[in-house]
């Protein structure tokens, strides 16, 4: 029992870790408005909206507090401590200064701002303690304390206590620094902690505090939590139309790039400046990107078009030109491509794309060594022609790929969809690898150009947005890297999506930890468009979970001692359970015995009835959808032969599938090219849909060859076959279990026995020779000790595939012989030569007595 309440004290420990944990990864604190509003938006937080705090022996209030370097709005007050008669404790801020002065105007305590701030890079402590008693008054600046004896201190048994804007009747001021302050703490003279404001959640006109949901009152508050949640616009100017885009990440500047300026905006100063382009030309006012390249700190505007050529150019920010002098239009063949610099390779690389009506899966690769372009294909899990996915960096090997809108022929009318699987690229071999794909979203979306990925976190963060509409909004949402999941974080940010007019990209400042959304769109009768530039603190959470409501000490205790009581069932529940076991042992039986009996039954256990999100060929074809009903009656004999075809083809050793053609010469063969096109792409579309009831099924097309791709959680026993059959084909790989596991899915019939076609043959045929040349491998080898009934069904399987084989015959009746079982050996000796003599017309050549010797 000890342990257990050990590991429950443990996951206790874990969960509050993780919560403290998550609040040091986020900004929080209140922000106060300053000199840049005007006086009714100035912040105010008063810690005694109501009434009087009352200290009989003293208090001590502490904080962190922090200022920008901007010295023209560190001015005014930072707190008052308001007594009674007048008396009054100020904690002032000026350019240079930090002053604690009280009602006769004594200066009690001053510190430099540069020195107590860190030159502005951090929060600083603050904290003041009052002892009554003992007339004594404690100050703390930063790194440095100051000690007074002031007998006034006894006029603070009872005060006020307000920061920034003071609207007190006898003391108001509405001077107040630009200033944030967090972890408002309240001790009594012992040390005991009365209050504490962490100042992140917050309701609507104030906060409660974590310890007694002691509620004080916020005017025009600026709170840091909310940054995490909701976007902040920085910057709206407007350029030529379809202006270009990078970001430099050592610079922690977004360029955009148009055909008369270079616009640099500032991630860390929040500056935007242009310089006006003295010669030369980006390629083109299409969107084809320019790219940052860190190797050389240059910009690059680049151009891939079959019909004018491939070219790039560099940025020059001495002389502002371009080295391209060409002005003349090229039209885009790959719109809203996807684009990944590579340091270590010294090149990049562009995936994707839309253009003359197509959708493009190539990828393209300049090499800034030898100034030459190539044009790559994938390896691995094919990816289909898209545009408008999302491309994040794993690390200087590896990129993901996620979602996309476009088709797997790549034909603009050819029914697009829109894509939400997510690929692994492994450079510089392209090697592809898919992680996962989920269904489709009630709401369809595609994504910016770039994401953000936390594989600290396990996830990724995308702009997405519907591409159907023009008057939009993007949300952010997350998700997770290892299964088809995400969540909407973050609020909204207005887009006008006008397709090939419009663009959107996400990047990070790591320096300041912070996403950067940059949107541009314009009309088709413009020529100017307008670029947003907007920011988010990094990690981002849900606007739901900045708020705190009035019980939340109520809740958080309540949670507590809800998970302890659900731990300790738990335990107790485990514990019943174990002694319930125990007495059901049955005697005789060791533990150990026990589960190898247990392991054998799972072996021996035939998969099929009982089996959910399921396809079985053997014996017959059947489906089963995720509730375990059977669904082949929606199958009609067209679509049971379409995806039965795409499937073995797919499930070969070569894995490339089958090509239209192919499909269409063996299904259609009477039908012209365009009818037995037509009618293969209805018939697909039939199959897409019923794949829907059983899981992650998808017929793709991956390079004019047709390929089906079964999720784990699908179950097909042709393709378990398969794999056991390859994995047993060398004798050190064999183990008795794979053996009964094998017979287990084969010993259900033949594969496919209702589907009699030509093109099937090839598939019966090599699979039953690979089958039968492993099984009689095993019966004869001696590294395997199998049982006479075992023997006895690894025999009949191999009658199921071929009824006439000598060795099946043999091994059968010998076992069934030395099981004492000779009338059922003679039995089986009979039907054997009574077949063999209806399909050769002869007798069989071995006596009884020669076949069980």
């Amino acid at each position: 029992m000890k342990k257990y309440l050990t590991i429950s004290v443990i996951i206790l420990f874990l969960i509050r870790t993780e919560v403290i944990f998550y609040a040091q990864n986020l900004r929080y604190g209140l922000g106060f408005n300053s000199f840049e509003v005007v006086q009714e938006k100035r912040t105010s937080l008063n810690l005694s909206p109501l009434k009087h705090l009352s200290f009989s022996d003293g208090f001590s209030l502490s904080f962190n507090l922090f200022f920008q370097s901007a010295p023209e709005y560190n001015f005014g007050y930072v707190f008052r401590i308001i007594g009674q008669e007048a008396h009054h404790l100020d904690f002032l801020a000026t350019p240079e200064k930090l002053t604690v002065v009280n009602s006769e105007d004594k200066v009690l305590a001053e510190s430099r701002i540069s020195e107590a701030s860190h030159n502005f890079t951090s929060f600083f402590p603050f904290q003041i303690r009052l002892d009554i008693k003992q007339d004594s008054l404690k100050i703390i600046i930063g790194d440095k304390a100051f000690y007074s004896n002031i007998t006034s201190l006894k006029y603070f048994k009872e005060v006020n206590i307000i920061f920034g804007k003071c609207d007190h009747p006898q003391f108001q001021t509405s001077d107040v620094p630009k200033m944030m302050i967090k972890d408002v703490c309240i001790h009594n003279i012992q040390g005991d902690s009365i209050y504490y404001w962490m100042l992140s959640k917050h309701g609507r006109d104030g906060v409660y505090d974590e310890l007694k949901n002691f509620f004080v009152k916020v005017d025009n508050p600026k709170w840091l939590l909310d940054s995490h949640s909701l976007w902040n616009k920085r910057v709206v100017f407007t350029t030529s139309k379809n202006p270009q885009i990078a970001y430099n990440s050592k610079g922690n500047t977004i360029a955009i790039a148009d055909r008369m300026n270079f616009f640099s905006y500032n991630t860390m100063t929040d500056k935007l400046s242009s310089n006006k382009i003295s010669s030369g030309f980006t390629f083109s006012d299409k969107p084809n990107q320019i790219l940052y390249y860190p190797n050389d700190s240059a910009y690059y505007s680049y151009c891939f078009s079959k019909t004018e050529g491939l070219d790039v150019a560099a940025y020059n920010p001495m002389k502002k030109s371009w080295g391209n002098t060409n002005l003349k239009e090229i039209y885009c063949e790959y719109w809203h491509h996807n684009r990944f610099v590579s340091d270590a390779e010294d090149c990049f690389y562009l995936f994707g794309g839309y253009g003359q009506h197509q959708y493009k899966n190539r990828v393209n690769k300049y090499s800034f060594q030898s100034g030459k372009w190539e044009e790559l294909q994938y390896r691995g899990d094919p990816i289909s022609p898209r545009y408008l996915s999302g491309l994040g960096t794993l690390d200087e090997n590896r990129i993901l790929l996620f979602g996309g809108y476009g088709n797997n022929s790549g034909q603009q009318f050819l029914s697009p969809r829109n894509y939400y699987d997510l690929y692994q690229i492994h450079l510089p071999d392209l090697t592809v690898k898919k992680i996962w794909e989920m269904e489709s979203p009630k709401n369809h979306f595609v994504v910016a150009n770039s994401m953000i990925i936390d594989t600290l976190n396990n996830c990724f963060y995308a702009l997405c947005f519907p591409q159907n509409q023009y008057e939009t909004s993007f949300f952010l949402a997350k998700f997770s890297l290892q299964k088809p999941e995400y969540e909407i974080v973050s609020d909204s940010i207005p887009f006008y999506f006008n397709d090939i007019l419009s663009y959107a990209d996400l990047f990070m400042n790591k320096k300041t930890n912070e996403l950067f959304a940059i949107t541009y769109s314009s009309l088709p009768t413009d020529s100017l468009a307008t670029v947003s530039i907007y920011s988010l603190s990094y990690p981002p959470i849900k606007k739901t979970s900045v708020y705190q409501l009035a019980n939340t000490i109520e809740n958080n205790n309540i949670r507590f001692i809800g998970i302890v009581i659900f731990l300790l069932l738990l335990i107790s529940t485990f514990l019943i359970y174990s002694l319930f076991k125990k007495k059901k042992r049955l005697p005789g039986l060791e533990p150990s015995a026990r589960i190898v009996s247990e392991d054998l039954k799972k072996v021996n256990q035939v998969p099929g009835p009982d089996k959910k999100q399921a396809i079985f060929l053997f014996g017959g074809f059947q489906i089963k959808d995720k509730s375990g009903n059977d669904i082949t009656g929606d199958f009609s004999p067209m679509l049971r032969q379409l995806f039965v075809i795409i499937l073995l083809n797919t499930l070969k050793e070569t894995g490339k599938g089958i090509s239209s053609i192919e499909l269409d010469e063996i299904l259609w063969p009477n039908k012209t090219r365009d009818s037995a096109r037509n009618n293969r792409s209805v018939m697909i579309s039939k199959l897409r849909q019923l794949f829907e009831n059983v899981g992650p099924m998808y017929i793709e097309s991956a390079n004019s060859y047709w390929i089906v791709k079964l999720g784990n959680e699908i179950y097909c026993d042709y393709r378990e076959a398969l794999s056991l059959i390859q994995i047993m084909k060398t004798s050190r790989n064999r183990t008795k279990e794979n053996v009964i596991q094998l017979l287990n899915i084969v010993s259900c019939g033949e594969l496919l026995p209702n589907l009699q076609t030509d093109w099937i043959d090839p598939f019966k045929a090599d699979f039953a020779n690979d089958l039968i040349d492993l099984l009689i491998d095993v019966s004869k080898g001696n590294e395997l000790s199998f049982s006479l009934p075992e023997l006895v069904r690894l025999a009949d399987t191999l009658l199921i595939y071929d009824v006439l084989n000598d060795d099946a015959l043999k091994l059968k009746c010998k076992s069934l012989v030395k099981m004492g079982k000779n009338g059922l050996a003679q039995t089986t000796y009979n039907s054997f030569v009574k077949h063999y003599f209806t399909l050769f017309g002869s007798k069989y050549n071995y006596s009884f007595s020669q076949i069980i010797s």
